[in-house]
């Protein structure tokens, strides 16, 4: 039965660790530095976005990712101008899809379903790496946690994406390679399917996911 396909933009679609080549040019750094820098990046974008969401002090995702970046440079001691930082920053709208990204979006609309992305960032952001990426032209919709002013896993943002496609949450499917974003839509009612290219094992916390699979290809293969 077709269903409301809703994709993870930032690490599903897109590899958000393709940022270390914008981070290498810019900073001239060491790989093993580009390499923490990276991670510490990520780790503090995903953790701040919890933190506005449960402080209710909602702000957009690029702002996030801003501050994330300037941790980051603070945490290693990095040195960096504004102008340095603003290229930094603008990797995120560059990012590299995943090579089976394009042929999984095709493969599920020509099996019938909707599909969409359904991310953190915020409409500019997406819509500028759904662009840049090569997916706007394989999605039906791009749908930001923005609308409801709050991130993942709050159930809001998964319960204003069954509402904007018009489909029962129960037929819509989240698609992600983060673990905590799938328990949270499963908790929200969606089914899903978790991106587990890394092997590793499922949350402690939150619903465990509909599917498991190693790639975004598995998933056409699955549902399609």
């Amino acid at each position: 039965m077709p269903e409301t396909v809703c994709f993870d933009m930032y690490g599903t679609l897109c590899d958000t660790s393709s940022v270390t080549g914008t981070l290498a040019d810019e900073l001239d750094a060491p790989d093993a530095l580009v390499s923490e820098l990276d991670a510490t990046w990520r780790a503090k974008q995903l953790q701040y976005s919890y933190q506005a969401a449960l402080m209710e002090e909602y702000q957009p995702f690029w702002t996030v990712t801003a501050d994330a970046l300037a941790y980051a440079l603070d945490q290693w001691g990095v040195e960096a101008d504004e102008p340095t930082r603003e290229r930094i920053l603008a990797a995120y709208e560059h990012l590299d899809p995943y090579p089976d990204a394009i042929e999984t979006l095709t493969r599920l609309s020509e099996a019938g379903h909707t599909v969409t992305v359904l991310s953190n960032g915020n409409p500019e952001m997406l819509e500028t790496l759904a662009d840049n990426a090569g997916l706007a032209p394989h999605l039906d919709d791009v749908i930001s946690a923005d609308e409801v002013s709050t991130f993942k896993p709050n159930p809001a943002v998964y319960e204003n994406a069954a509402a904007r496609t018009d489909t029962p949450i129960d037929g819509c499917r989240l698609v992600s390679g983060n673990a905590w974003d799938v328990a949270g839509a499963g908790s929200a009612g969606m089914h899903t399917a978790w991106v587990n290219r890394a092997n590793d094992p499922f949350e402690e916390i939150g619903v465990g996911p509909s599917i498991e699979v190693s790639s975004l290809s598995a998933v056409a293969d699955e549902l399609a």
